[in-house]
């Protein structure tokens, strides 16, 4: 179908000659028009001519054309190389490259997975050398890659940072084989020295998954990293301490998942906003946090939360979100302190304390101010006992909102239900999202108790299991 013909595309027209929306005063009105435009780009993008509208785009400068095709991936973007000879070369200034191929990992075999990682390989080298740009914002790679193709991947990252990249994302997950791969000793060196890596201040966020990093090698990325305030590491098999102590550093957000050799973490960091651990119990020492609003720390079911709610008890007044797994030491936890910033909490309640919730509520106690609760009800298979628990009542004047995971239609269940409405007098809304392996017939039996109970003001809400 050609553009002068009817169909989408006069519908496009029709949309692009639509008076703008009022926008907020906060929006600058180049936002919107980039929004309008990189939409009539996608549609163009999306047929088969060289026929466009030169009027609407070919007008633009080519550094906001550059800006909108930043915004299109890859493959997109690789597209509008068709649209006319201005457009052939836009597309290599991009300052977005995201190559993400994981999906196609479904369907390959051991057999088939070596050929799909070069020709993986063979497209981020031919992007990167046909790329123009002096700068790129974010480089995020995505595939299944290892420490075979060590040179490949390490040349990657000395090109982005020749480009004063901000943000590198190296996902080499699911790493088959074992082998992870790893930063060759020259590259630390370079970094230790200062020669050849002049870009590496540029970096704001590095986020490596199946890469292994030892401690001193994070410590050496933040160290020379002055602008770093995020970092990630997720399933390295090296590291095993790591301290990330200073008053100059500017790092804000701390994550740190499934690395399961780890022994130990001392953070010192004045500027940190947020830290998020998920693993095996580990020694933890926090001190001169002062800005740290948002703590999660979890682990597998037989996780011993315990181990950490010490090390964290001098950050509870000021927390704003904080994600646990529970269990009763826990709630004593809560008993004996305030959290009196603290609007989200987040629990995980594992199987052994199923029977007993009657630290509920120490916690909504120590949370006078809680909107938001999050309980993941786990089940392992223990049953819980047919002994009812008698939930002592407390009024709660600020919890708005709770959502129920992992929702069996025990009665536990909806007793757990009926006292969080019964004593949360403001609450709006209460979210059942129920286990994957509940029965339907006894989830209809269960809300239709509960619809027979709820307060009017409450609105109840049933995940998509409930339904046929």
């Amino acid at each position: 179908m050609k553009f002068g013909e009817t169909g989408k595309w006069d519908r496009c027209c029709v949309y692009v000659r639509q008076a703008p929306v009022p926008l907020p005063a906060a929006h600058k009105p180049t936002d919107f028009i980039e929004y309008m435009i990189l939409d009539l780009i996608c549609l163009v993008v999306s047929f088969e001519t060289e026929e466009i509208s030169e009027d609407l785009i070919n007008r633009l400068p080519d550094d906001i054309l550059v800006n909108i095709i930043s915004h299109l991936t890859l493959k997109e973007a690789a597209r509008t190389s068709v649209l006319s000879n201005r457009w052939r070369n836009l597309w290599t200034f991009t300052n977005s490259l995201e190559f993400d191929a994981s999906e196609s990992l479904w369907n390959v075999g051991f057999g088939n997975l070596e050929q799909e990682r070069s020709k993986y390989i063979n497209w981020v080298n031919n992007v990167l050398e046909l790329h123009r740009g002096s700068t790129i914002n974010e480089f995020k790679v995505r595939f299944d890659l290892c420490d075979f193709h060590q040179s490949d991947i390490t040349n990657w990252v000395y090109t982005v940072l020749g480009k004063r990249v901000q943000y590198i994302k190296l996902d080499l997950w699911p790493g088959r084989y074992g082998h992870y791969y790893t930063f060759p000793k020259e590259f630390y060196n370079s970094i230790e020295s200062g020669r050849g890596l002049s870009g590496i201040k540029f970096l704001r966020c590095l986020h490596f998954k199946t890469v292994n990093v030892n401690g001193k090698d994070i410590e050496l990325f933040i160290q020379n990293c002055p602008l770093l305030d995020r970092l990630c590491v997720d399933h390295s098999k090296t590291l095993v301490r790591l301290r990330v102590i200073g008053s100059s550093i500017q790092l804000k957000y701390l994550e740190i998942q499934s690395c399961y050799l780890m022994e130990e973490i001392e953070i010192s960091a004045p500027s940190l906003l947020s830290f998020r651990y998920y693993g095996q119990a580990i020694k933890i020492n926090i001190e001169n946090v002062p800005q740290l609003v948002d703590v999660s720390i979890r682990g597998s079911h037989t996780f011993r939360v315990t181990y950490f709610v010490g090390p964290i008890i001098s950050c509870f007044p000021q927390l704003k979100t904080l994600e646990l797994d529970s269990c009763n030491e826990v709630y004593m936890q809560f008993s004996l302190f305030e959290l009196p910033k603290l609007i989200d909490l987040r629990l995980r309640v594992t199987t052994p304390n199923r029977e007993s919730l009657l630290g509920l509520t120490c916690i909504m106690k120590a949370c006078p101010f809680l909107q938001k609760l999050i309980l993941q009800l786990n089940d392992h298979g223990r049953r819980l006992g047919k002994k009812r628990q008698q939930f002592p009542k407390y009024s709660h004047q600020h919890l708005k909102v709770v959502e129920l995971h992992g929702f069996l239609g025990r009665q536990f269940d909806v007793e757990l239900a009926q006292y969080l409405f019964q004593n949360a007098t403001m609450l709006e809304k209460l979210i059942i999202e129920p286990s994957r392996y509940v029965r339907k017939k006894v989830l209809r039996n269960c809300v239709k108790m509960l619809e027979a109970k709820v307060p009017h003001s409450v609105k109840l809400i049933v995940g998509s299991l409930y339904t046929d």
